[in-house]
């Protein structure tokens, strides 16, 4: 039977026959079973958490915040109004990122020194004071025999400030109060009072304590803020509308109270005044000598295009209520002095200064009328340098007083003035006369508000932080030019960055899954940072470990293996140094003068010690030095030496020595006969220098390194039969053969996973150290292994430092109590902390690694250079310092190893301003778009050299300034990418560059062997095509295939390459609202990001990839619930397997400093991204990055676990930098994960402990807190996850007095057993200890919160 029907066939519909038993008979056959698509998006979790702090410090404050001798500055990161983010709850408040306060203190050697730094204030600071004063007394007759070159600060005495009531008691500095406070004022209106003073453990700690503020709804709280001089009154406002005055309590009454241990509650009482119009500047003025009581609060008022003073003015302890009963009306301004960039109170005749752009102002007589002013000419012939950022004239920004002596100050003042392209002048002022206006240096650096004036004996210390690269400080010596005493580092604003990954998608078809992974070395990151102006502009490499600043950097050639330093020995000069360094055939003998100023070739015949042969071990123990070469043995004391060939020793006849250690006075020598190796035992007579031969150890197998243990034990590295031993012997009695242990069985059965299979075999031991009951092996296959004794058990643990050799040497001179290792493989230095408290289980849950990172503060552009071989000496050093001497190379180093870690970012300068960077996988270099003199071009960045290895030429190879289509007068360049075009089997390489003013640039780029510095290699580049396009500026851009798609104006266009007219041809376009910012091709469809709709999938593709001719028209699929300001975006975990079907999740910041994740239906047209999880951070994300950055010994134990989702098929790391320099790390949960940290969290935010002044705010405003730890599944911020505040847990170790109550320790022993289907927590509920769950917990956060840098 047969029927006819219409069907759709070619593009129209025809009539077609269909047999009846045909359709019956597809009907019945099986059919496949149907994809089914997911109607709801995954449910996860965000963890975020700062890598890199902003060192961005928008307030720098002298301060003596521990006592009155310690020249201390506070570093302050204040927000600024424009900076304001939005609050979607009080949860995004609670999240959002802490700002800092920074101690520093300035040496007498003009070195700055980290104090301490607090960074748990729960919310942003708005502005910050010193309370209190200090004076410098005047100086004593210099013929007095108590004349001081260094006057003694003291406390003010003379009038009724907060500090000046009663000189300080005789009695220790921690039971004083100190003479100043610190006062910061939050984003909430709460304002904070800090002091510093030694904690239990002698380090220093912070004493905090708050007060509250009027609840009337303000967006900017202590916009202004102004110090009363007696340090009684603090006045804070906001732009518009009102003012506070706060009365303080006298310095007498809080002393009292702190030594009474009392709270001390700062403030007394505060008043609130209302005013109509704009605040525009506040500040309390100086009264009258000798008239101390009286208190003046000057504001200056703009209201209706109009500006007025206005003075409000009482007496010491008077009711403020009736002072403020009344607005005053005040005096209206002239309108060239309505508007003051400055205003600065003078110190004479309650006088001020108003700062305009080219004007001084001296005003006088405000109290009793109208002020009267007198006009002063300000630098307004000096023309703007290089470090300014605008095109109008440079503003003035800051002030300082200079600090002087009392008797000078009664009538004199000396103020520093900085303007915003590192002009400085200085205005001395005799009364209320402006004496004279001095422009001093311009200075390299562009100066903010951060701007200070400290106190030296002999001159003035000027520090300037800038808000567009680093600052500096800088000596001020009288009739003299300034001298740098060091840089203020800063690497903001960054526009840009990028890793050297090799991807920048989570799957890529040539990826290695996780599972599968390699150890490799780690990604690199680079950003741009803009500088002060057109040639200060830099990229800035994002380091993080220890800082070692070089001191002596000597060249004497390659061939050095180790090197000793000694302070006592016959030959070296007084007060000098002797060098001894072990060539390959032979030992040489320097002399370097105390302060290393000097270094000279010693004499073979002027020092005891033998220089024909290299040197195997040196050491000292009493009055004796014992050095051990390849053929004598020297023992030598200050007045006499002994040689003794090795060869008369017993047993060496006729062997070859290989290594020896020394143990107090036991000499052990390995050596071998053919392939018999054996130990040597020899014992020293201090008393007359003589050797005897103890006895001899065969070894079974080839000793490869030989170590001293504790109790005299004698520890040796044993490689046999491919196998690996670590043998050991005591030495206090006679023994007849070595204790064994086979470690590759060991290792082997451990199998912690180096890999995608079994363990990386150990090659052999190279060093050992020894430190009580813990040894470390060096491998010459790159691992360090960890043997510990525990309990008379033995616990073995290994992780893998690089490929090459790992040299490890003792720390004998860190400073501190805890050892610390020295660590060098592929050609860095890692630094092993080891405190040995026994709290933590395992021989390595101990152990704190850190990069080492040398550096030259007088070349800071320099590459760190290379360490083969390190060890710590015996010199004299600061707290905090470790010196430390390297071998790089020829080179050979000796720097100051600081301990705290931190930033110790690279920077390679550029004679621009760069705003485009990006990582080339085929040319390996970093592309960087920079402006010179207001025209584009690119460089090409060696990252290894930090050289530009860029060649611009034309088509024929001609060298050219600039490449066609760059270097246009104003253009800019706005995109870069690489473009890998595919055309008949073939993959050609190009760069992709689009510009301001509308030009799309196609290059080629070539290697040219030997045409560069040194012979080295050049990038030859050229314009292959070029098109310049009309509708605006090209925002983005994007290379598929044969074709590209970029974003001009409001629309995106899709065009294809024609090979044959060899020209981009138009294919379609769709109109949007607003430009697109960024495009990526995801599922066959476009993903746009916009800079106010947000994201916006765009249909375009054929199911083949590439983009169908026929089809010319395009349609919104997909878009963004929510409208926001997006900056930048990145897609990650995505579908794993054909069975994994929860889809993508796509990151995206927007600029209010919100970070969203949406979950795209790409099988369902037409309907919206879901948003899976919202978070909130300290600042906007500028660009999000992915990589693999974190070190080697990081890698493995790093892979998911714990409830953690890889966010890209090779589990890569998810980077995000913001505009202030900081970097941000994004980590994806799956449920268990984030609901085991959510509980964490919500435990500490009630906690005084780890969010001391959250829970102040709390308690104070009687708000209630819920009791009810368990996470809420919200979609939204509940599923954001504080990295930070589980970082203090982690560091305060807190768990256990965060979850107290019985119902919170049951469920986190629930949360903790759901992992992984109970699989961390077997066996834990059979011994019913909770120090396990607890302790379960603390490797979880310390898992989580790996360095990944």
């Amino acid at each position: 039977m047969a029927f006819h029907t219409n069907v759709f066939r070619g593009g129209e519909w025809v009539t077609q026959t269909v047999d009846l038993h045909a359709v019956l008979k597809l009907q019945a056959a099986p059919k496949a079973p149907m994809k089914h698509s997911p109607s709801k998006g995954p449910t996860c979790g965000l963890l975020t958490r700062t890598v890199v702090e902003s060192a961005l410090a928008n307030s720098i404050l002298p301060v003596r915040l521990r006592c009155a001798e310690n020249n201390d500055v506070a570093f302050v990161g204040v927000s600024l109004p424009g900076s304001l983010v939005r609050r979607r709850s009080l949860a995004a408040d609670i999240l959002h990122q802490d700002r800092f306060v920074q101690i520093c203190e300035l040496r007498e050697n003009g070195r700055l020194d980290e104090i301490i730094r607090k960074n748990d204030f729960g919310c942003r600071i708005r502005n910050a004071c010193v309370v209190g004063s200090f004076i410098i007394p005047d100086l004593k007759d210099e013929g007095s025999p108590v004349s001081s070159s260094r006057p003694t600060i003291k406390i003010e005495d003379g009038g009724p400030g907060l500090f000046g009531l009663s000189p300080p008691r005789p009695s220790s500095p921690s039971t004083q109060l100190p003479p100043q406070f610190l006062m910061v004022v939050l984003e909430s209106g709460d304002s904070v009072f800090l002091f510093v003073r030694p904690g239990p453990d002698g380090k220093p700690e912070f004493v905090t304590t708050g007060s509250g503020s009027p609840r009337i709804r303000n967006p900017y709280p202590g916009f202004h803020l102004a110090i009363d001089p007696s340090s009684r009154y603090v006045a804070l406002a906001g732009a518009t509308d009102y003012f506070v005055v706060h009365e303080l309590e006298s310095h007498e009454r809080l002393n009292q109270r702190y030594l009474g241990n009392e709270p001390l509650n700062p403030v007394r009482s505060l008043h609130m005044r209302s005013v109509r119009g704009v605040i525009h500047k506040i500040a309390f003025l100086h009264p009258r000598p000798g008239d101390h009581h009286h208190i003046i609060l000057l504001l200056v008022l703009v209201r209706n295009g109009q500006s007025r003073t206005v003075i409000y003015e009482w007496e010491l302890e008077s009711n403020l209520e009736s002072v403020f009963a009344e607005e005053k009306y005040g005096h209206r301004l002239p309108v060239e002095h309505r508007m003051p960039l400055l205003l600065i109170p003078l110190t004479a005749q309650s006088a001020f200064l108003f700062i305009t752009r080219d004007r001084l102002t001296v005003c006088t007589g405000c109290l009793h009328g109208p002020p009267k002013f007198e006009n002063y000419p300000l630098a307004a012939d000096v023309r703007p340098t290089a470090d300014h950022h605008g095109r109008g004239q440079p503003l003035w920004t800051a002030w300082a007083r200079a600090l002087r002596l009392q008797s000078f100050k009664k009538h004199r003042d000396c103020i520093f003035l900085a303007r915003e392209d590192g002009v400085v002048v200085f205005i001395d002022l005799d009364q209320v006369d402006v004496g004279s206006v001095n422009r001093m240096d311009t200075f390299p650096c562009s100066i903010s508000r951060a701007f200070a004036c400290l106190f030296d004996p002999c001159t003035d210390v000027l520090m300037m932080g800038s808000e567009s690269g680093p600052g500096g400080y800088w000596k001020i010596p009288p009739r003299e030019s300034s001298e740098l005493l060091g840089p203020l580092p800063n690497w903001a604003p960054a526009v840009d960055f990028a890793t050297t990954d090799d991807f920048s998608e989570w799957h890529h078809e040539d990826m290695v899954p996780w599972q599968q992974g390699q150890l490799r070395k780690p990604d690199r990151v680079f950003s741009t940072c803009e500088g002060g102006g057109s040639g200060t502009g830099a990229i800035t490499e994002y380091r993080y470990g220890l800082k070692a600043v070089i001191g002596l950097d000597l060249e004497y050639g390659a061939g050095m293996k180790q090197a000793w330093l000694l302070t006592s020995h016959r030959s070296a000069p007084d007060d000098g140094y002797l060098l001894l360094l072990s060539m390959p055939s032979h030992t040489a003998a320097l002399l370097l003068r105390s302060d290393f100023s000097n270094a000279r070739e010693a004499a073979a015949d002027s020092t005891p010690y033998d220089l024909t042969s290299a040197t195997l071990a040196l050491t000292s123990f009493g009055r004796v030095a014992v050095q051990i070469t390849t053929r004598y043995m020297v023992l030598s004391t200050d007045r006499r030496s002994a040689r003794f060939p090795l060869q008369d020793l017993g047993g060496l006849s006729n062997a070859s020595v290989s290594d020896a250690c020394i143990l107090d006075d036991c000499i052990v020598i390995s050596a071998h006969v053919d392939l018999q190796f054996c130990l040597y035992v020899f014992r020293v007579d201090q008393i007359s220098l003589t050797v005897a031969h103890v006895q001899t150890l065969e070894v079974d197998g080839e000793v490869t390194c030989l170590s001293p243990g504790i109790d005299t034990t004698v520890l040796a590295g044993v490689r046999k039969s491919q196998r690996t031993f670590l043998a050991y012997a005591s030495l206090r009695q006679a023994c007849d053969r070595l204790e064994m242990v086979d470690l590759t069985d060991c290792l082997t059965d451990k199998n912690d996973g180096f890999g995608a299979g079994s363990l990386s075999p150990v090659e052999g031991i190279a060093t050992i150290v020894s430190i009580q009951n813990t040894v470390f092996l060096g491998t010459r296959s790159g691992e360090v292994i960890t043997v510990k004794d525990i309990g008379g058990s033995m616990s073995i643990n290994c992780e893998k430092f690089g490929t090459t050799t790992a040299n490890l040497n003792h720390n004998h001179h860190a400073g501190t109590n805890d050892p610390t290792i020295l660590v060098s493989c592929d050609h860095s230095l890692v630094a092993i902390s080891t405190p040995l408290d026994g709290n933590c289980r395992g021989a390595t849950a101990q152990l704190k690694k850190f990069r080492v990172w040398p550096v030259d503060n007088s070349d800071l552009e320099a590459p760190s250079p290379p360490v083969h071989y390190a060890t710590a000496v015996g010199i004299p050093a600061g707290d905090g310092i470790t010196p430390v001497l390297m071998i790089s190379g020829s080179r050979l180093l000796l720097a100051e190893l600081h301990h705290q870690p931190g930033p110790v970012h690279g920077r390679i300068p550029l004679n621009g301003v760069p705003n485009r960077v990006y990582y080339c996988k085929s040319t390996q270099c970093l592309i960087v778009s920079v402006t010179y003199d207001d025209r584009p071009n690119l460089v090409f960045i060696n990252p290894e050299t930090g050289e530009d290895i860029g060649l611009p030429t034309d088509k024929s190879g001609n060298s050219q300034e600039y490449v066609s289509g760059l270097g246009k007068q104003g253009d800019r360049i706005m995109g870069v990418t690489e473009w890998n075009y595919k055309r008949d089997g073939s993959v050609w390489n190009w760069i992709l560059v689009t510009t301001k003013a509308g030009r799309l640039i196609v290059l080629s780029t070539l290697k040219v062997a030997g045409t560069g510095k040194d012979g080295q290699p050049l990038i030859r580049f050229w314009t292959r095509y070029k098109k310049e396009v009309a509708g605006g500026p090209i925002y983005s851009v994007l290379g598929y295939d044969e074709g590209v798609i970029y974003g001009v104006g409001n629309t995106v266009q899709w065009e294809m390459l024609d090979m044959k007219d060899r020209k981009l041809k138009p294919l379609k376009a769709h109109r949007l609202d607003s430009p697109a910012t960024s495009l990526r091709i995801s599922h066959g469809k476009l993903i746009v990001l916009t800079s106010r709709e947000s994201l916006v999938v765009l249909d375009h593709l054929d199911d083949g990839g590439v983009a169908a001719p026929q089809a010319l028209t395009t349609r919104i699929c997909h878009v963004d619930p929510w409208r926001r300001n997006g900056i930048h975006f990145i897609e990650l975990a995505g579908p794993l397997s054909e069975e994994d079907e929860t889809g993508a999740v796509v990151l995206l910041a927007d600029r209010e400093g919100g970070v969203g994740g949406l979950w795209v239906p790409w099988e369902m047209p037409e309907r919206e991204c879901e948003v899976v999880l919202e978070a909130e951070l300290g600042a906007s994300i500028r660009r999000f990055r992915r990589g693999r950055t974190r070190p080697v010994w990081e890698q493995w134990a790093g892979r998911p676990m714990y409830g953690r989702r890889p966010a890209t098929v090779d589990d890569a790391d998810i980077l995000g930098v913001a505009l202030n320099g900081g970097m941000y790390h994004f980590a994806l949960l799956g449920v268990q994960g984030w609901r085991l940290l959510r509980f964490i969290q919500n435990a500490a935010l009630g906690s005084e402990e780890v969010c001391p002044l959250r829970r102040q705010r709390r308690d104070r405003d009687q708000d209630d807190f819920d009791e009810d730890l368990e996470p809420r599944m919200d979609a939204g911020l509940e599923m954001h996850v504080d990295g930070d505040i589980l970082q203090r847990c982690l560091e305060k170790r807190a768990l256990e007095r965060l979850v107290v109550r019985p119902e919170h320790v049951s469920r986190l022993v629930e949360l903790l057993a759901e992992l992984d289907d109970g699989r961390y927590t077997e066996g834990f509920a059979d011994e019913g200890d909770l120090g396990r769950y607890f302790q379960l917990a603390y490797d979880i956060l310390g898992y989580y919160l790996r360095p990944v840098l």
